[in-house]
């Protein structure tokens, strides 16, 4: 596996004593004292000879802008990901290091600043997608592992919570920040195991396995939380781990994932894109995520304002998930699918781009009222987020009242935001202060903030 420092050092263009000099001078310019200026020392860092001294990695920090705190919290050599950013990402290596290099790069996205923008799109993307297929259909050599035949202690537990997070993530009890503290705990730990070295293909090839599980929860949870720019991130980490091990449904998930993506922040275009990728990745797909497909579609063909289309990809979709009909499904009452939510949604954001206020507010209301209906096993993580976009086709109608009675019931059923939600509450009624009922909707969302 290349070696952080290695991408680092390569990446500014400096050879092993310049590298060296550089540091030096940092260590001294810092106060740390003067250290060598070895090139030795360097290439023992890269090769995982030796571990740096600790005011070695902080002169190193400070040159690659990375806080000393997270030097101490994460220790060596996970910290160095925080300066590669989304180059693991970007690499075109298909192998089990480079997906382990994403998965660690993606591990720690919370302890830095919220990214922001895309890290593929277009053909770079398109690309990327190709590549996933191809890998996903021939998967095999190159996973990670020496060859020893050493199991990893503690495997099993970790896989056995893991699913239990999985059957969580439909319904819960827990705040949607709470379930990402424990996914995210999960992620971290499977990729710590998975860098270590010692182990057996066959425990690589799991590990590799759980941490795309892992981050792919904890990518979808972003996702909830509105941390839409870290949820892409992840979300093609995982895309490369699955292909890596050829776990085709993890590969059309996390395209899908990313599809939702790009289609809320306005590349519909690269939504459609991902949709064909995602089929093409997992041909035997089930029957209520082909509808999900469906419906993304649909809303991207909504956006560029092809009505017959999107009508066709609805009529796939309601096919797929109910097997009839055009009827607002969200009216089944409280044992409403997240499958037939996501179709009411589709329905509604479909309506309010094509000009059809009668149909949209139908469908608006029969989502508000599903997801008024409390349950005694929990709401979906997504709640919120569903509301959000019920916000957007109450304001695109000019809807205030319908408006803030959203803002209303997504306190009420969530009893508060997180902040990234909370912001895009906010920057959605802020053209509408001056309207009382959105006024009241807006204080509330500040008191439920402070609680």
């Amino acid at each position: 596996m290349v070696h952080p420092l290695m991408l680092l050092r390569t990446g500014m263009g400096l050879s092993h004593p310049e590298y060296a000099r550089l540091v030096a001078e940092r260590h001294a310019g810092l106060g740390h004292g003067r250290m060598a200026a070895r090139r030795e020392k360097v290439s023992r860092w890269e090769s995982g000879r030796i571990v740096p001294e600790y005011t070695a990695q902080l002169a190193m920090a400070d040159i690659h802008g990375v806080p000393a705190g997270q030097v101490h919290r994460l220790g060596w050599p996970h910290w160095l990901y925080l300066a590669l950013g989304d180059a693991p990402l970007r690499d075109g290596h298909w192998s089990g290091d480079a997906a382990t290099a994403a998965l660690r790069s993606s591990a720690h996205l919370a302890q830095t600043a919220s990214p922001s923008g895309f890290v593929l799109r277009g053909p770079a993307l398109a690309g990327h997608l190709r590549a996933a297929i191809e890998r996903a259909a021939a998967p095999g050599g190159g996973t990670v592992g020496d060859g020893m035949p050493q199991a990893v202690d503690g495997l099993e537990w970790v896989s056995a919570r893991v699913a239990g997070l999985e059957q969580q993530f439909c319904r819960t009890q827990l705040a949607p920040a709470a379930l990402y503290v424990a996914a995210l705990a999960e992620h971290r730990l499977a990729v710590r195991l998975l860098a270590a070295a010692g182990h057996d293909r066959a425990a690589g090839r799991a590990l590799l396995l759980l941490g795309a599980r892992t981050g792919l929860l904890c990518a979808w949870i972003s996702s909830a939380l509105g941390e839409q720019a870290r949820a892409e991130r992840q979300a093609l980490a995982v895309m490369r781990a699955a292909a890596v091990v050829g776990d085709r449904a993890l590969v059309s998930e996390a395209m899908l994932l990313l599809g939702l993506r790009h289609l809320e922040a306005g590349s519909p275009g690269d939504a459609r894109m991902l949709v064909r990728a995602a089929r093409t990745a997992y041909p035997d797909r089930p029957r209520e995520f082909a509808a999900v497909l469906h419906n993304v579609r649909a809303m991207a063909l909504a956006r560029e304002g092809d009505a017959a289309r999107a009508d066709r990809s609805l009529d796939r979709a309601a096919e797929a998930a109910l097997g009839h009909g055009r009827a607002p499904v969200s009216d089944a009452g409280p044992d409403t699918g997240l499958e037939r939510l996501s179709l009411d949604l589709a329905r509604a954001r479909v309506a309010v781009d094509l000009r059809r206020p009668g149909r949209a507010v139908q469908y608006v209301d029969a989502v508000m009222r599903a997801l008024a209906v409390p349950r005694s096993d929990g709401m979906p993580p997504f709640t919120a987020h569903y509301l959000l976009n019920v916000l957007d086709a109450a304001l695109a109608l000019g809807e205030v009242d319908r408006a803030a009675a959203v803002v209303e019931q997504v306190v009420v059923v969530t009893g508060g935001l997180p902040p990234a939600l909370s912001r895009q509450f906010r920057e959605r009624l802020d053209p509408l202060a001056h309207e009382p009922l959105v006024r009241r909707a807006a204080d509330l969302l500040t008191e439920a903030g402070a609680a």
